[in-house]
Parts: C-alpha cells; structure tokens; sequence
C-alpha cells in the first residue's frame, strides 16, 4: 500500500482509530482543526487557569476506554483514581455500593442507603434486579415510562439523575434500552464496573496526547489545526482538502461530530443515506460551572449530586487534580438554562456546603455536547457503501450513549474495519 491512511477529527473516537491503526503496522495520518487533541473532551484554559472543557467521569466498565490507556501505560500511573460506587446528595441520600458480585452490589447498597424508606428500598431493588436480568424495555419506550411505577423519590434521586448524567437526555425523552443497557453494563458486570474512575490530570493529557506519542513514534504523523474542508472519494483514492493542499490517501477514516458530517462529505453520493440518518438527530448541550473558593475548603466527598437543578453534580478538583478549593459543577441536558443559572448552581452549593466567598468563576456551555439519545435513534455503521471511507464517533451503532466508552470503542472498531478491507 503505497499511500498512508487518514483520520479526520482528534477526539477520543479518532485518537483510538488512529492508535489502532499505527500499532497494525499502518502508516496514518490524523488531522484535528483544533489546536488542542481531545474534541469534546479535552483541556482548556479559562483566564489563565487549566481546566476541561467539561467535566467527565469513567465507569469501571469502560473497557475499551480502559485497555487503551493500559497499553499507553496507564496502569502504571495514577492518571486514574477509581472509586467504588457512590452517590450522595446531602442532605439526606447516600447510596454506596461495595466491589460485589450482582446483585449483591446492589441488594447490598440499597440495605444500608440513607434517605430512602424500607418500602422504597424494596421496590427499587426488585425494579433494578429485573432490569439486570435481563427485562427489555419496549420498542420507542422512554426512561420516564421504564420508570414510571417507582416510587416519586427513587426516581427523583436516583434513577432520573442517572439518567440525565449518562444519556445526556431528560428522562421523559430519553431512550429507556439505551438506559437499561448502561445500567446493565455498570451494575450487572464484573463487580469492578460500578467502579466511579476520576481522571487525575486534565482531559487531553489522560488519553488523546499519550495515544499522539505513541502513533508519531510507530511512524505515523499527527497534524493539530489543520482544519479537513471537505473529503473527496474515487475509486482507488480519497482526497482531503486542506486550504490550498490536497493530499490523496488510500483510506480515510472520518472521526467529526455528526453535526460536522454534511459538510464534510457533501459530494460523497454513496454517503447520501448516512447523511439523511443524522440528519434527525438533535443535540443536547452541557454545562460546566468553575468556581473558585478558598484553598482550604473541601468537599466532604470528590463527587456530590445536586438537587433542585439546574447542576446535577459537582467535582471537588482538589481531590483529583490537586487545584484545591476548585469546584466543577455540571449540569447536563441543559437546553433551557435560565438567566443567571450560574448564581443558582451557586446557590445549589451553598444549600448543602458553606465554601465561603467565590474568589473566581466561570463558565463553559458546549452547545452541541452530544446527540439527544431518544427511543429508536437511527445510528450508522462505522463501514459506509464506499469502500474507501469508514466513520468513528460515538454516535455510531453500539449499546450506549454519547460517552467516553463509545467513542473509543467506535474508533477501534473502525480501525478493524479497515484493517479488514486492506
């Protein structure tokens, strides 16, 4: 193969691609228009301070995720800082779960929650243990509806928020199978899956600049603000075109938000129904709040849940990246936040902490965050009709939402893909 693979887009989907690709034996090319790796999930600065662009947090299921950051040596690092299974939302729910085979994890989580009555108790754990048997939610059905014979306060601080916080999606909108097989994947594994794994160092630097070093030195190279305006495809070559430049590839793996793909491959006519799928889709923003408090202060867990909107839960930077008194609050789903929603997130802090005076705050509002991950979501392959072009991103076809893990898994499953059409 005399011409060099090409991956357009640096996210986790199109880092993973490329990784997978440079470690074949294959000599690819991966282009990112920002000058920063990492897409949705990446590093950022707000006036002069490191943070990310949003805040994320893994599941021990993630193993994808997981197995690429062990084969770039994560497992000997603290990048990571796994935790066991805990929710809290002071003042009055806590629900931890121990390292347990299913569903002991669960019988015994739910035995010693605070914050919930007995009778509450037993309906939740009999719900759940149906669910991780294997019970199907129907066709077009939503998580409100899954949810609907639960008690008021189970779903208020427990299964809504999960839901909200993992499909980015309000749960009266939100695809109930989509809900059930995160939960599955999470509580009905491997007793680690439950696992909260807390990144210890910003976004960039935990996956997408150690999966760069790595394909540079297999060879391959690594282009940061080269911005990919269109993907022309023959049938021996494809063609990207950058500014004035037109290099030709043997393959191209296109790895953009969905979004990004009209325009992207709007003359790639055996891409017409590809683009039609996505089409329909609508998006569903997040939003971070960064506040600065005294140095001193901590929260009494790494991660609190938040009630009464519009945050849903917020991360004590000073546990897990050494930023003490910076906290990070997030509120997913947040297509109508108000005017002033960050004096309210401000006040959802001080309803349960007393951090003192805010020293610094700002904001960050990724518009277009993920896919609205609604009942019957059409989701394409990561092969296309041309024989030559391949997609990776999370919101190609798989068992979960717009997460960490699904970008990863599609752009290794990519990547194969690939490999397989050589």
């Amino acid at each position: 193969m005399t011409r060099p693979v090409a991956v357009v887009g640096g996210g986790w989907a199109g880092c993973a691609a490329a990784l997978t690709l440079a470690e074949a034996g294959v000599n690819v090319a991966l282009f990112e228009a920002s000058r920063t790796l990492g897409g949705r999930a990446r590093a950022t600065v707000l006036d002069g301070r490191p943070v990310d662009n949003g805040q994320h947090m893994l599941l021990g299921a993630y193993t994808t995720t997981l197995d690429l950051l062990n084969r770039l040596g994560g497992h000997k690092t603290d990048r990571l800082w796994r935790r066991p299974l805990r929710l809290d939302a002071p003042p009055g729910f806590s629900l931890v779960c121990p390292r347990w085979p299913a569903p002991l994890n669960l019988l015994a989580g739910f035995v010693a929650a605070r914050g919930l009555s007995w009778q509450e108790k037993w309906s939740a754990l009999q719900w759940s243990r149906r669910l991780l048997a294997g019970l199907q939610p129907p066709a077009g059905s939503t998580v409100a509806v899954l949810t609907r014979r639960q008690p008021a306060r189970v779903n208020q601080l427990l299964w809504h928020p999960l839901c909200v916080a993992a499909l980015n999606t309000p749960a009266d909108a939100a695809c109930a199978r989509t809900f059930a097989a995160v939960l599955r994947g999470a509580l009905g594994g491997h007793r680690t899956h439950s696992d909260f794994l807390l990144p210890r160092c910003d976004l960039s630097a935990l996956f997408p600049l150690p999966a760069a070093e790595r394909i540079q030195a297999l060879g391959g190279t690594v282009h940061t603000g080269q911005r990919v305006r269109a993907v022309e495809a023959g049938h021996d070559a494809v063609t990207l075109r950058i500014n004035d430049t037109a290099p030709g590839f043997s393959r191209v793996i296109i790895a953009v938000a969905p979004q990004h793909l009209h325009a992207l491959t709007e003359y790639i006519r055996e891409l017409d129904n590809v683009r039609r799928m996505v089409a329909q889709y609508t998006y569903q923003p997040i939003a971070t709040a960064y506040f600065q408090f005294d140095p001193g202060f901590r929260l009494p867990h790494p991660v609190l849940a938040l009630t009464g909107g519009p945050a849903q839960y917020v991360f004590d930077r000073g546990y897990s990246h050494g930023q003490a008194g910076l906290l990070a609050c997030v509120a997913s789903a947040a297509a109508n936040l108000p005017n002033g929603w960050i004096d309210q997130v401000e006040a959802q802090l001080r309803h349960i902490v007393s951090p003192g005076p805010v020293l610094w705050r700002r904001a960050i509002v990724e518009k277009q965050a993920t896919y609205g991950c609604v009942p019957d979501l059409p989701r394409p392959s990561v092969g296309t009709p041309h024989p030559l072009i391949f997609l990776a991103g999370d919101y190609t076809a798989g068992p979960y939402p717009a997460t960490l893990e699904s970008a990863t898994m599609s752009g290794v499953q990519s990547a194969h893909a690939l490999l397989n059409s050589l």
